[in-house]
């Protein structure tokens, strides 16, 4: 079996495995790289980004250097593309073409600079991130007024 196209192959067929790397590109937004997680326990026990964003999917089949993760402006989009060819023992042959894309908007207040996305070995791909805080509301009631430093009048004569 040999692995085709979503990585760079080779002279012998094999797949380069080298990591994702987070650009920054104006004009294709923020990549997110893609972590390979240990074990599947890890990502359900990131409890980092609880009260933030979180979005789970299924990348089955898909290593990471597959999946291209993109923070374009307010949108998430999760791209994915793999090749596979490989012989049976009678003889023939096999061509196994997969892809994956999905888009989402994201909440304003999510912060995408600090967002992490991580695949676990079962093949779920988790996108987490925190989200801003609320900006401090002002405090209730009128507004201070400005007092003018004008000239002063004396009494009035009467």
């Amino acid at each position: 079996m040999r692995r085709v196209g979503g990585s760079a192959s080779n002279d012998r067929g094999v797949a380069s495995r080298g990591p994702s790397t987070a650009l920054a590109e104006s004009n294709q937004g923020t990549t997110l790289p893609v972590r390979l997680l240990k074990d599947a326990p890890a990502a359900a026990q990131d409890t980092r980004h609880a009260q933030g964003f979180q979005m789970k999917m299924d990348a089955h089949g898909f290593a990471p250097e597959d999946l291209q993760v993109r923070v374009d402006g307010q949108s998430l989009v999760v791209t994915g593309q793999r090749q596979e060819e490989g012989r049976d023992p009678r003889g023939g042959s096999y061509s196994l073409k997969q892809k994956v894309y999905r888009q989402m908007q994201l909440p304003g207040d999510l912060d995408p600079a600090t967002a992490t996305c991580s695949l676990t070995p079962s093949g779920q791909l988790w996108v987490r991130g925190p989200c801003r805080p609320p900006l401090p509301e002002s405090p209730a009631g009128p507004s201070p007024s400005l007092t003018s430093q004008g000239s002063k009048k004396g009494p009035s004569p009467a």
